[in-house]
């Protein structure tokens, strides 16, 4: 984790600012409400999307989340548009029921704004490796050489579902990874994958026509959880904001509320079909609340 925020310093075009804006209140507004019945979309596309956001895993691996306390930093725009970022993401993670780190933490989510990203990173992958955690050099390759405008990666660790780390054993007959599991079960996943970190970096020219809340909610989907963007979404998501070809929605969709809220309110040792049944059931909720 110290290497990896270490790394990304270098990134940094202005001075980074963290929690900062947690004791701001949230500004209020005069606006009427207006309140319109929106098309259910059908349980296949749901599922469909959901699987494509997550990447389609390929086992009953949990998927990434956060269990420590979040701490936000952002750079690279000035600072009344940091801070209106900021306690939107804030407020936006306190909804998924995770705690804020105190003022004063270390950063464990970064959204940084850069004039020149992928020429950063490609020479930074070379330079100051660390700055992609444990990420493989095929999946590091992967981030760097996509055709932008945002570049983003989870740095997640695996540990057992109590929350021990692997332990490596030594010797000549016992070169091999251990992990201690309380008790098995199929039911239960014996291990779980953590965020340690998420970094999220955006170029800066394509914020053209975009608002703070647009970035604030793409920021939380792509560091909250390990997501993409999906071509062709057929149910709308924040995940399009940067799409060419789509029409953006302008904040956090049922989609996405639901999405991360069922990831977020799966059971602690639930493998990834439980959280993706968990997902979609939310979505589901989300899409008929009034």
């Amino acid at each position: 984790m110290t290497a990896l925020l270490a790394g990304v310093m270098l990134l940094l075009p202005s001075p980074l600012l963290a929690q900062a804006a947690q004791q701001s209140a949230p500004t209020a507004t005069s606006d009427p409400v207006v309140v319109t019945a929106r098309p259910i979309p059908r349980e296949a596309e749901i599922k469909d999307q959901i699987l494509g956001v997550t990447g389609r895993p390929q086992s009953d691996m949990p998927l990434m989340r956060f269990r420590e306390p979040v701490c936000i930093g952002t750079a690279g725009l000035p600072v009344a548009a940091s801070e209106e970022i900021l306690r939107r993401m804030m407020a936006t993670v306190q909804s998924l029921g995770m705690p804020m780190a105190p003022d004063g933490c270390r950063p464990n989510i970064l959204i940084l704004f850069a004039d020149n990203p992928q020429e950063q990173l490609l020479g930074l992958r070379t330079r100051s490796p660390q700055i992609f955690g444990d990420l493989t050099r095929p999946a590091v390759s992967r981030i760097v050489k996509a055709p932008g405008p945002v570049y983003a990666w989870n740095a997640a660790v695996r540990v057992s579902r109590d929350g021990d780390l692997v332990i490596q054993q030594e010797g000549p007959s016992t070169n091999w990874p251990e992990m201690k599991v309380g008790a098995a079960s199929r039911l239960l996943s014996p291990v779980r994958q953590d965020i340690a970190a998420s970094v999220v970096v955006i170029e800066r020219k394509a914020l053209l026509n975009k608002t703070l809340v647009q970035i604030a909610d793409y920021a939380v989907m792509r560091s909250m959880a390990a997501t993409k963007p999906v071509a062709d979404a057929a149910v709308p998501t924040i995940l399009t904001l940067f799409d060419k070809d789509a029409t953006a929605p302008t904040e956090f969709t049922e989609f996405d509320r639901g999405v991360l809220g069922g990831l977020y309110q799966s059971p602690r040792h639930a493998g990834a079909t439980q959280q993706i049944a968990n997902m979609a059931r939310g979505v589901r909720e989300a899409s008929t609340t009034p």
